[in-house]
């Protein structure tokens, strides 16, 4: 009789433990499996359209420094090669739905040749971000400010009477300086994101980097062994999110394609080995990366993952894999992270 009642627990374990793994595997099992053939045809159908398609993006005005911006603590752009040029960046991939959002600006003092301060922030350091949106079906496409950030100031008093106001960087004398703000966005769609992620800073640390950097050499594999719908397996959530974010066209999406394609397509493609990284954590915890910790400012803070080709000019252009990896709640980290951005 012990030995039924054994049996019948082992039968009813199983059970259990099938039925719950049914359970977190549902929503991936009703995924299409993205290849580079279908690729196009398949995200195109999941990206809906609306009356109203609003773009936002980030202008950064800065001077005497150099910078990171990010979205809800997700990057969105940097420059460590000093520079004056006024640039828009896209941010939607960041904005999961409507309400407010954070933006950061990180700064850091620009080379030396450029700033008698040396290696710390000068008092004319400046550094604005301007938010602005455009819309997709605005034929004129005109861009509709949101926000305008500027640095705080303090000010210092000159002149032979001290009675001349001079309006100086608050972070003067620091060798790096961090601000947030706040500003509202209002989108038509919304996408889960990482919000139904795990906290990656609750894990254990040690397995965590193990699988962000299994996951990582996978794809250098991949790669190597010219696999493109290996690449793309991974891809559904991720580009049927940003594409949703961008409100993507068949045009959008030919390019994406044909980005992710360069490693299998360009014959002086030549792949990087992943050497001298970093993991880094996004997302207010969610996320995680590995990044380069190269002080080139050409491969300072971009992927681990990367390749270099030869244009039709001759110019040496870098190919990054940025992959940012969460682990969906209800999942185990030896299942294996998954692509979110």
């Amino acid at each position: 009789m012990k030995n039924i009642f054994t049996v019948l627990s082992i039968i009813l374990i199983s059970i259990i433990s099938c039925s719950q793994t049914d359970k977190k595997n549902k929503k991936n099992m009703n995924e299409p499996v993205l290849t580079s053939k279908n690729y196009v045809e398949t995200i195109l159908g999941q990206v809906k359209h609306f009356p109203k398609e609003p773009v936002y993006q980030v202008f950064v005005k800065n001077s005497l420094c150099l910078y990171e911006v990010l979205v809800n603590d997700f990057p969105i752009a940097k420059s460590f090669t000093y520079n004056q040029d006024i640039l828009p960046f896209d941010i939607n991939t960041a904005i999961l739905q409507s309400g407010k959002q954070k933006i950061t600006l990180k700064i850091y003092p620009a080379p030396e040749e450029f700033t008698r301060s040396g290696e710390v922030l000068s008092p004319n350091t400046t550094c604005n971000l301007e938010i602005v949106y455009v819309d997709k079906k605005d034929p004129q496409y005109k861009y509709v400010p949101v926000s305008d950030f500027n640095l705080p100031t303090k000010i210092r008093m000159a002149g032979k009477n001290k009675n001349v106001a001079i309006p100086e960087f608050e972070g003067e004398g620091r060798k790096y300086y961090e601000i947030t703000y706040e500003f509202e966005a209002k989108i038509p769609y919304e996408n889960d994101g990482w919000s139904k992620a795990q906290d990656l800073t609750k894990l254990d640390q040690k397995k965590l980097e193990e699988a962000t950097l299994k996951f990582y050499q996978t794809q250098l594999n991949s790669i190597r062994n010219k696999d493109a719908d290996k690449i793309f397996s991974h891809l559904y959530q991720k580009e049927k999110e940003t594409s949703q974010a961008l409100f993507s066209d068949e045009k959008d999406l030919l390019k994406i394609k044909d980005t992710y394609l360069k490693p299998f397509t360009i014959n002086t493609f030549v792949l990087e080995s992943i050497e001298d990284f970093e993991f880094k954590i996004f997302g207010n915890g969610k996320l995680i990366a590995m990044l380069q910790k190269s002080t080139d400012p050409r491969l300072r803070s971009n992927s681990a993952l990367w390749g270099k080709y030869k244009n039709e000019k001759g110019s040496t252009i870098a190919n990054f894999r940025n992959y940012y990896l969460y682990l969906p709640e209800g999942k185990n980290l030896e299942d294996g992270l998954e692509v979110i951005r």
